[in-house]
């Protein structure tokens, strides 16, 4: 999203840019596919697109007047063994109250830190409405004594100053698959700022699905005059004098340029496209000690079962088997110790044509089901062998699938025997359609142990830019969209 944002905002002001996209389609991971007439996406919800300048930018192009958009009432529901607790969507004050409600004692510890969320969102985002751009913004929270020291404590050391409860934690955290680590590792920072962000603001959904916006700035970017070669996938960075000049492809064309920009992962962009033997030491030393997030898997479903018997209307219903601590789950499945038999697992459910009706056959449904973390090696990397997935690749996938649909079972009863279609997404196909090493759901994770750095979209070697959440930091897709604007911004006033 980041590279197509960027691509279009550069075209738009009259400069010659060439997209190169590894894929058949634009989007990365902001991408949808049809199966028999389902319509199934790969990202869930979208928050934060509705004010300041990542608004201001959308809006210019005239994304809000070309696609059709669903506000969601709920952004979410976390359900545990004894507990379940609505999240409305743009309403923390609503979300707080629920809290309160499952969790009557907490109320100090809860308040402290929903007033942590609420400071953040008057401090960081709403200081765009008074004309601070998005590096300003970020260039502030890297400055602010306060700030650096939430990004310094782990969200889990930051609660336990205000509660004992165990329990309330983990709920507290449950977004922290959508930060890469779980509450013992990630900043209290960052999950404050997403949940403040995820609470606070309006959820969207489009009606046709997420490659409507990727169709979109596609469009836009060719309207402009700018050339997009598919199925192109890039080899090298091509590097003289410390100083970028163009791409190679696998297919051996060379295309040369003013600026390069990559929105590849960055252990891609530094080791495979540019070369270790073209990297200054600091940035060497930098990329050695960037840690990528774990992938997962992802099984999408069309169904014929009437899903208005079921509650299901959230952006995303996150499920846990068990209180088990998040942090052990997490630990257990990086070493890849997680059985998905037998082990209580934690996973996400959205109905996606609850949502909009337009992505599934009249009378029917469709279900995304996601589990985080799974690693490349899982099952001895899949029964991959040789990279070559074959009919035992195969075999684990309908075995996990036929896992994740007994589980699904227990909120959506009659589900196994409704399916029209199914399809198991692995880290493998993810990183075939994208690129991401080991199918890598975010770019990098920001643990507590690592040292705070500003993210941008400069590099040390001269004419290569990094876009999408590698510029800004943080994941998802209005950071990617943030990033695609930042990168454009800083090309245009070279």
């Amino acid at each position: 999203m980041g590279g197509l944002l960027s691509s279009v905002l550069l075209a738009k002001e009259g400069k010659k840019v060439l997209l190169l996209e590894q894929h058949r389609i634009p989007g990365g991971y902001c991408t949808s596919y049809k199966r028999k007439g389902f319509i199934f996406n790969v990202p869930s919800v979208m928050n934060n697109i509705v004010d300041g300048e990542l608004y201001e930018t959308l809006k210019n192009l005239g994304l809000f007047d070309e696609i059709e958009w669903v506000e969601l009432e709920n952004f979410a529901k976390y359900v545990y063994p004894d507990v379940e607790i609505v999240m409305p969507a743009n309403d923390l004050e609503g979300c707080q109250e629920n809290f309160n409600r499952a969790f009557p004692s907490e109320k100090a510890a809860i308040n402290r830190a929903f007033s942590d969320m609420a400071r953040l969102q008057k401090d960081i985002f709403s200081s765009q409405q008074t004309g601070r751009s998005i590096k300003e913004m970020i260039s502030f929270v890297t400055t602010v004594p306060k700030l650096l020291l939430l990004s310094r404590k782990s969200f889990y050391d930051y609660m336990r100053k205000f509660t004992g409860n165990e329990r309330l934690i983990e709920l507290l955290s449950c977004l922290w698959g959508f930060t890469g680590l779980p509450s013992k590792s990630i900043s209290a920072l960052l999950i404050l700022m997403m949940s403040g962000e995820c609470y606070g603001k309006p959820t969207y959904f489009p009606k046709g699905g997420y490659q409507e916006i990727s169709d979109f700035f596609a469009r836009k970017f060719l309207d402009f005059g700018g050339e997009i070669e598919y199925k192109t996938r890039v080899s090298k960075i091509l590097i003289k004098d410390k100083k970028a000049e163009g791409v190679e492809t696998a297919a051996g064309e060379t295309f040369h340029a003013d600026a390069v920009v990559s929105n590849a992962d960055t252990r891609k962009t530094f080791i495979d496209f540019v070369g270790r033997e073209h990297l200054p030491r600091k940035l060497a030393l930098k990329v050695d000690t960037h840690t990528p997030s774990e992938s997962g898997i992802s099984l999408h479903i069309g169904t014929n079962l009437d899903f208005s018997q079921f509650d299901l209307n959230y952006g995303s219903i996150f499920y846990h088997e068990s209180w088990e601590d998040s942090n052990i789950f997490f630990d257990k499945a990086i070493r890849n110790k997680l059985d998905l038999e037998k082990d209580k697992i934690m996973y996400g459910i959205q109905a996606s044509s609850v949502l909009s009706e337009r992505l599934a056959p009249k009378g029917m449904n469709t279900l995304h089901i996601l589990l985080f973390p799974i690693r490349h090696g899982y099952k001895n990397n899949f029964n991959v062998i040789d990279g070559k997935r074959g009919e035992e690749y195969r075999s684990v996938k309908d075995e996990l699938s036929d896992l994740l649909i007994r589980k699904a079972e227990k909120i959506i009863p009659g589900l196994s025997g409704s399916i029209v279609v199914k399809e198991m997404s692995t880290p493998y196909t993810f990183e075939r359609y994208t690129g991401a090493t080991n199918g890598a759901w975010y770019d990098g994770v920001t643990s507590i142990n690592q040292s705070f750095q500003k993210p941008s979209c400069k590099t040390p070697i001269r004419n290569l830019y990094l876009t999408g959440t590698k510029a800004l930091g943080g994941g998802g897709m209005p950071p990617a969209l943030r990033g695609g604007i930042d990168t454009a911004e800083t090309i245009l006033k070279k």
